[in-house]
Formats: C-alpha cells, sequence, structure tokens
C-alpha cells in the first residue's frame, strides 16, 4: 500500500502481548525436562528396589517357613548356612531354637567360617538372651572368628533387655577359647556408651563379670569412654591387679575429656593411693613394658580435675625414691645441653619439683636423707638456670624450644626459696644467679623501656577509669598480670629488633630480672621512676610551676596541698590525697596543725618526708587502728579483721609505700617475708606456699610439721578434723574442704590438711587486705617495677639495706652549714665515726634519718642530702638531728673525746628535737 507521497506504508500489527523465545529460554527449557525425567527414573528405580525386598523379604520367609516345617534335621542345618540372621527376623524362638539344637552337629563340626559368622550375625539380633547358649554351643570354636564375634556381642549389649549372669558368663567363655582376652579385638567391648544401650543394667552387669573373670582388652585405645567402663569395673570388682594393669596400659598418649557424669565418681577413685601407688610402683621398677612415664605423665594430665591433679602429685611426694629416679633419668639424658630433647621424665619431674618447693619444709629441702638431695637440687638449678640464660640470650624467640617457656615458673620458685636459704648462693658465690657474661651486662635496654611503658600506662589508663566508674577494687590488679602480653605487643610492633641485643635483656628483665645483678636493678627501677616523673613533667614541677599551673595544664602536675592535723594524720591525709589517684605522685604542699595551730615551714622536701614517715608510723604501727599485726619476729603483716573502712585505709597505705618508692624516702618499716612475697605475686593471686608459714606463724608451722613425722596412731589420738579457727575472735571454725568438720584427719590426708590450713591462714583469711594494699601500691609503683627483685631485696628498697654504711660515701656527699670542710670539730666527727662499731655507725643514721640503713644507691639519692649544720658554741648541748631533712645539728665543740661522749648519748638515747 501506498501513502499519498508514493512512498510504501508500513503496517504494524499487534500480535499480542508474549515476547519472541529466545535460545536462553529454550535450553532452561530442556535442562527442566531432563532433571523431571532424572527424578521419574529414581523414583521408578527405589520403588523397583523396594519391590525386590520385599519380594525377597516375602521369598525368604516363605522359604524359611517352608523348609523349616519340611526338611529333615539333617537337612534343617542349611537354613543356618544360608539364611543366618533372617531366621530371628521370619521365625518365633521356639522354632529357632529347635532349628539351632537339630544343627547343632553339624554346625559344630562345619569346616569353614561361614557357620560362626551366620551365627554371630543371629546373635547381633537378638533382644534378650533366650538364644544364646544354643547359639554358642552351635559355634565352632576351631574357628575363630574374632571380630565378629565381638561385633555380635557388642550388638547383643546394645539391644537386649535382658541377659543373665549364665549366658554372659557363656560368651567370655568364648572370649577366652579363641584367646581374644587382653586383646585389641575386645576394645569394641569396653567403650559402649550406657546411654546408647536398651537396658544399662545389662552392660553395667557384664562389665562387673568381665572384671571378676579379668576379661579386658588390651587397651591401646585412647579413648575416654573406654577410661570410664574400666574405672566402673575396677571399682566393682575384689582383685583390682589385673584390672589396674589394664587401666595403666590404657593411660599412654590419653587427653581424658568427661563421656558421662554418672561415672566421674569412679575416674576419681582411679586418683586415690591404692591405683597411685600400683601405677607408681609398675613405673618405678619396669615391671611392664607397656607403662612407661610416657603413661604416668598422661595419668596426671587427665586428672579430672585440679585438686585431684594436686592431690595425686602430693602423694608422690611421700615416695622420694621417684623423685630421685626421674632426677637420674634427667641427669642421663643430659640436660643443659643445646641438643637436649625433653622426655616425659623431665615434663612430671619439673611439675613434682614445682610441688615440692611448694609443700617441703626448710629442712626437708637442705635434708641429705631425702630421696632427692641438696646436691642434686642445686645441680639441677645450675643446669636449668644456665640452659634458660642461653636459650633466652643467644636464641632467637622464634628458635626456642617450648621447653624454656614451660620451666620458666619452676626457675622462677627456685630462685625465690633460694633467696632466703641460698642452697645455690652461699656466701663464696652471692652473685650465684646473676649473669656472668660480659656482654649481657653491658647491654642496656633502653632503647625499648619507654615503648614498654607507653604500652603499660594504655593498660593501667584503662584500669583507673574502671576504678572511678566501678569502685571495684578487685580491677586494681589486672594490670598485674598484663606484662608478658606487652612485651609479645612489644615484640610484634618491633619484629625485625627481637633478635637484638637490647630486646633480648629486656625480655630477660621481664622473665627472669634475677640474672641481671641487683645493683643494675636498682637502677633500672629508678629509671622506670624517672620516666614516669618524665611523662608527667614532675621534673619540671617548681614552687612557682605550683602556684600558676592547674593540675594538669600542658601535661604538667601541680603540687597537691593538704592540711593535716598531728593528732589524726592518717585520717587527714586519708581523706586529702586516697581519691587523687596518679595525682599523688606529684610534689606535696603539706602544712601540719598542731594544738597552737598551723606550723611554720617551706618545703624543701622536709615536710613531705615528714608527713610519709609520720603516716606510715601511724598506719603501720598505731593501736588506735590496727591495722597491722606482728609475727614473733616483730615483722607486720595485714591484720585478719577486715570491714570497709579497714580496706579503704590499706589501700592507702599502700599508696604512701609507693610514694615513698617513688620519692626515694626510706622508712624504718620490717615487713613478714610472706607478705612481701604476696606484693611480687599478683599474677598468681598472691598466692603463697605452705613455707612461706613460717614467716607469719612459726609456732602453727613447726606444730604441722610434726604432724608428717607422726604414726597413724598418733594423728588419730589428736581427734583432728578438716576444719580450723575462723580468726574472727568470736571462737567460731570453718571447714577447709566441704564437710570437712566430719572427716577426720588421717595419715593419708595428713598432708593434705597441711596445705589447707596453710591456704587458709596465709590466702584466704588475708586475700582482701592484701588485694587493697597492692592496689594502691600499684597506683604508684607499677606492679613489673617491683617484680624485678625478690622479698628481700624489696625489703632493702623499702628502708635501705647494708649491715654498715659506706663512710667515704657519706662524707663526699655531706652539705655543711656553719662549717668548713677543714674545722676541727668536723674532722673530729669523721674521725668518730671511723672509729664506732658498725651498730653504732647504723643507730646513728637512724638518729639522723630516721632509718637505721643506707640508701641502696649511695647517699647521693638522699633526699634531701645529708647535711651538718653549726648548732653554736654551747659545750653543755647535745647534738640533736632534723630528720625529716636528714639533718644534724652539731655544736663546735673543738674536743673530740667531748663530741663523743655527747654524740653517743644523743644516738644511744634516740634523742632529736626533744634534747635541744
Amino acid at each position: 500500500m501506498l501513502n499519498f507521497t508514493g512512498q510504501a506504508r508500513r503496517r504494524t500489527v499487534n500480535l499480542g502481548n508474549r515476547s519472541a523465545t529466545t535460545k536462553q529460554d529454550i535450553l532452561l527449557k530442556a535442562q527442566r525436562e531432563r532433571e523431571r525425567r532424572a527424578k521419574e527414573h529414581q523414583r521408578e528405580a527405589a520403588c523397583a528396589i523396594i519391590q525386590f525386598h520385599i519380594r525377597r523379604y516375602l521369598a525368604d520367609r516363605f522359604n524359611i517357613r517352608l523348609f523349616s516345617s519340611t526338611w529333615d534335621r539333617q537337612e534343617v542345618g542349611y537354613l543356618v548356612l544360608v539364611f543366618g540372621p533372617k531366621l530371628i527376623e521370619h521365625l518365633d524362638y521356639e522354632s529357632v531354637s529347635r532349628i539351632l539344637n537339630d544343627s547343632k552337629d553339624m554346625l559344630e563340626h562345619y569346616p569353614g567360617n561361614r557357620g560362626n559368622l551366620k551365627l554371630c550375625g543371629m546373635m547381633a539380633q537378638l533382644k534378650d538372651d533366650v538364644l544364646i547358649q544354643e547359639i554358642v554351643s552351635c559355634l565352632n570354636l576351631a574357628r575363630p572368628v574374632a571380630n565378629e564375634f565381638v561385633a555380635g556381642v557388642r550388638s547383643l549389649l546394645m539391644r537386649t533387655q535382658k541377659l543373665s549372669q549364665q549366658s554372659i558368663t557363656l560368651l567370655l567363655e568364648v572370649v577366652c577359647r579363641w584367646n581374644l582376652n587382653h586383646s585389641e579385638a575386645l576394645e569394641p567391648l569396653f567403650e559402649i556408651r550406657s546411654k546408647e544401650t536398651a537396658n544399662s543394667s545389662v552392660l553395667w552387669m557384664f562389665y562387673q563379670i568381665c572384671g571378676s573373670l579379668n576379661v579386658l582388652p588390651a587397651s591401646d585405645s585412647r579413648s575416654s569412654v573406654l577410661l570410664e567402663n574400666l574405672a566402673y569395673i575396677y571399682c566393682h570388682v575384689d582383685d583390682r591387679t589385673t584390672i589396674s594393669r589394664c587401666i595403666a596400659s590404657c593411660f599412654r598418649g590419653m587427653h581424658y575429656i568427661e563421656q558421662d557424669g554418672h561415672l566421674q565418681t569412679y575416674v576419681t577413685q582411679l586418683y586415690e593411693k591404692p591405683f597411685l601407688d600400683f601405677l607408681t610402683n609398675l613405673v618405678e621398677n619396669e615391671e611392664d613394658v607397656d607403662v612407661t612415664m610416657e603413661n604416668f605423665v598422661s595419668y596426671i594430665e587427665s586428672a579430672p580435675n585440679d585438686n585431684l591433679r594436686d592431690s595425686a602429685m602430693i602423694s608422690l611426694l611421700s615416695r622420694p625414691s621417684f623423685l630421685k629416679k626421674l632426677y637420674s633419668g634427667i641427669h642421663e639424658s643430659r640436660f643443659g645441653e643445646l641438643e637436649f630433647e625433653p622426655t616425659a621424665s623431665f615434663s612430671i619431674f619439673v611439675r613434682l619439683l614445682e610441688m615440692y618447693l611448694l609443700v617441703s619444709t626448710d629442712h626437708e629441702l637442705l635434708s641429705e636423707y631425702s630421696g632427692f638431695t641438696v646436691k642434686d637440687l642445686v645441680a639441677f638449678t645450675t643446669s636449668l638456670k644456665d640452659f634458660v640464660f642461653h636459650n633466652l640470650w643467644h636464641i632467637a624467640a622464634e628458635s626456642r624450644p617450648k621447653i624454656v617457656e614451660d620451666t620458666l615458673p619452676l626457675l622462677q620458685k627456685l630462685y625465690l626459696r633460694d633467696s632466703r636459704l641460698h642452697f645455690c648462693s652461699k656466701n663464696k658465690d652471692l652473685d650465684y644467679w646473676s649473669s656472668k657474661d660480659v656482654d649481657f651486662l653491658q647491654v642496656s635496654p633502653f632503647k625499648y623501656i619507654e615503648d614498654y611503658e607507653r604500652l603499660y600506662r594504655e593498660y593501667a589508663d584503662k584500669r583507673d577509669e574502671l576504678l572511678a566508674d566501678s569502685n571495684e577494687l578487685s580491677t586494681a590488679d589486672e594490670a598485674s598480670a598484663i606484662k608478658f602480653q606487652i612485651l609479645a605487643r612489644l615484640s610484634s610492633m618491633y619484629k625485625s629488633s627481637v633478635s637484638t641485643r637490647q630486646f633480648k635483656k629486656l625480655e630477660i628483665l621481664i622473665k627472669t630480672p634475677f640474672f641481671i645483678p641487683f645493683e643494675q636493678r636498682v637502677d633500672l627501677f629508678y629509671l622506670f621512676i624517672a620516666l614516669d616523673k618524665q611523662r608527667l613533667h614532675l621534673d619540671e614541677d617548681s614552687a612557682l610551676m605550683g602556684m600558676f599551673m592547674p593540675w594538669h595544664v600542658n601535661g604538667a602536675m601541680g603540687r597537691q596541698s593538704a592540711t593535716i592535723s598531728r593528732e589524726n594524720i592518717l585520717d587527714d591525709a586519708c581523706n586529702a590525697f586516697n581519691s587523687i589517684g596518679e595525682r599523688f605522685k606529684a610534689k606535696l604542699a603539706v602544712t601540719f596543725v598542731n594544738e597552737f595551730g598551723p606550723e611554720a615551714g617551706v618545703d624543701g622536701g622536709g615536710i613531705t618526708k615528714e608527713f610519709l614517715t609520720s603516716v606510715s608510723e601511724e598506719g603501720f604501727n598505731s593501736e588506735k587502728y590496727s591495722l597491722f599485726q606482728t609475727n614473733s619476729q616483730h615483722e607486720l603483716y595485714p591484720s585478719t579483721a577486715v570491714d570497709a573502712q579497714r580496706l579503704r585505709y590499706l589501700w592507702f597505705l599502700g599508696k604512701i609505700l609507693g610514694k615513698c618508692l617513688y620519692d626515694h624516702v626510706l622508712i624504718d618499716v620490717a615487713f613478714a617475708d610472706f607478705f612481701l612475697k604476696k606484693m611480687l605475686n599478683p599474677s598468681s593471686q598472691f598466692a603463697s606456699s605452705f613455707d612461706d608459714l613460717q614467716s607469719l606463724d612459726i609456732v602453727l608451722y613447726s606444730n604441722l610439721v610434726k604432724l608428717l613425722t607422726m604414726t597413724p596412731e598418733q594423728i588419730a589420738s589428736l581427734d583432728l578434723a578438716f576444719e580450723t579457727d575462723s580468726l574472727d575472735g568470736r571462737g567460731t571454725v570453718v571447714p577447709l574442704i566441704p564437710d570437712g568438720n566430719n572427716i577426720a584427719v588421717t595419715k593419708e590426708n595428713v598432708l593434705l590438711y597441711i596445705i589447707k590450713v596453710a591456704d587458709f591462714r596465709l590466702n584466704k583469711s588475708l586475700f582482701r587486705q592484701i588485694q587493697n594494699f597492692h592496689g594502691g601500691m600499684s597506683m604508684i609503683i607499677a606492679p613489673h617495677w617491683m617484680e624485678m627483685f625478690n622479698s628481700v631485696e624489696l625489703q632493702m628498697l623499702i628502708s635501705g639495706g647494708g649491715k654498715d654504711i659506706d663512710l667515704a660515701d657519706l662524707k663526699a656527699n655531706t652539705e655543711y652549714g656553719g662549717y668548713q670542710e677543714t674545722d676541727k670539730t668536723i674532722n673530729d666527727f669523721w674521725s668518730i665515726l671511723q672509729e664506732l662499731e658498725s651498730q653504732e655507725r647504723l643507730n646513728f643514721i637512724k638518729f639522723v634519718t630516721s632509718v637505721p640503713r643506707a640508701p641502696l644507691q649511695g647517699f647521693r639519692s638522699l633526699e634531701p642530702r645529708f647535711g651538718i649544720r653549726n648548732a653554736g658554741r654551747d659545750l653543755e648541748r647535745l647534738p640533736t638531728a632534723s630528720t625529716c631533712v636528714n639533718l644534724l645539728k652539731l655544736p663546735d665543740y673543738q674536743d673530740k673525746e667531748l663530741l663523743r661522749q655527747k654524740l653517743l648519748y644523743s644516738i644511744n638515747s634516740g634523742a632529736r628535737f626533744d634534747l635541744s
């Protein structure tokens, strides 16, 4: 058709809305059709299989019933060979019994395994024991089918509701006849879970009979189910020798995990003395090649809980020969050499020696009559010390054997015990623990210390925020256990530098600081403090800055001021400074108020020192608060009495002690050794060990030690139970273990009793007090600063050290007021000090500084400096002192003997201001 222009005209034809079919649509449709046909074929195949089995089932039933009713006795035996378990499916038990009885003569002599295999299959289908006797009687005992028989019995035990003792005995007779007893083939019978059975009582009866007949597996399995079932058998037999040996063998390489809570009671009995002694004898005497030290290590590691593990370890310590045997094996393994490979013996020895150090008395440790002598202990300690140092200093962290980290806790315990007993660090070798490596001693870790401290502050600031928000004192000690985490984080930051000597020395400082000489550690301690002061801009502080700079302006700390009453020093100080947190590190501006009003004075450091020493004197020694009590050596530790206010005071006194250390102020306070150890052990919840009890209560410690040497009759005559006095002053008692009031102390459990008493006295009754005191102290002194030292060294940091003073050092660091160094009285003074006994010199230092010891870094570190001021020409006047500023006020006698007389009188009378 043409339009009016003469051109062809297009016509649009609407054929509907359906779009044209694409190639992709065609392919998708074909795929769906194929999938439909495949599913149809699967359904048809499944139907065919079902139909086949139905026809087969019906045919079997028809044939079995036909043949069983028509064949004679000679032919019916073939029904078992052909149909086997299907006879149980299609016939009643009476008919099957008749077939088995008729087939007995043929089957028990059948020349092959087929008959036995079919009979085992029939047994697996049973749900009670009606046909057990017939099946067993038909077995050809000359043709063993071990695995199939065990599988049949296993299935029977899991399916049956009833099984008589006679039937079980018959089955076990076959086990023995086929020599399956103590073989791996029996393991499946002993790895059945009771919850998987139709009647668990059948299983338990089966196991009891197995135990009574000593029918047991070879136990090469590492199955926890097997161990629990064997433990059940162990607890239900009279003669435990065979089952004990079986269990002992099964422990090799095992990692036990609880499977059935109802069986835990039986497993725990494996950790009581009878089985432990049996296992130890096997290992000690090497009676069984299947029971070695590897079994014993797995046995210890598989203990269901820590209490059982510790109890087993403690029991081992009563066998000195066992520890000696272990050490002999280690000695022969060339421990300490570079190629040393740790063995199972070494692993258990390390654990045992740790426990030995925890529970042994000093007398036992130093006794030459024990199986493990002091000579052995020193030899092992030396090897371990050298081995650990070599790896930490010479070997890159990624190349060190794991045993190095595993033995660090033991080495730390040996060091702490030796710091008191000196069995290694004797007089001729006081620097036993310090490394003699010249390169090591010359290296400084300063390069990384600043970064370490910065990371620590991140943790500490989070801790302080928690304290401010929640006021939970328990969070105060969280930072104490993070020093290794910080070191690991620093390692990841400096991956390319962790092998440098500077970083390795920092690692040693954190992990094993005792390798560094004490003098170096003291310098590092004050270096940490100096860096902290630099961080807080305390070195830039001055009186003028304190007046014009508010708190934290440009990062600097202003002076912290307070007015303190002489009558209520501790109360006023606590109210003024306890809540200011880290600001307590700043310079203090203290105004004392006495009965006449405010005391005049400009603090050049002396008033701050007087404030700290006065608060210490009242807090630690005053009966007004009774915050501390003393042991027989007049050494202090927190009182067992506790309430909220006392805990608050203890927190503040911890800050006071930290402030004294921070500001180099020595105080004349002697703390009990166990208390100082707790201050250095926050990562273990301040836990003390039994040997620490002697520094708390020497009488109790001695009495408890006597219990160890008593006979069973003597212990029984004491009528002791697992309970102790509550220490609350009301005469109440507390159980040491659950239901301890009703559990008598015997020879078998006396060691556990001793440990529980020590734990209550040292740990449980003092935990909150220690926690609070340490929490306050760690606000000022970071825990890792303190943990560079042992308890003896920490006491020296607090109150100075040495049994005499270095007069040359004192003279070189003395300032004079009104005197010249060449004056006669001054020359006479130094000459007299030189002539005095060492104790008199210490008394003199106490007279002037309030502390009878010299500063650890020498008198150059004494703040304020030691000074001598001319007190005039009054010859009747005595020398006096102002301890707050370490100042001796010495009259100008110009007569040596008069000076000697007056000086000794003042020193021995303790006079200071009062004789002026």
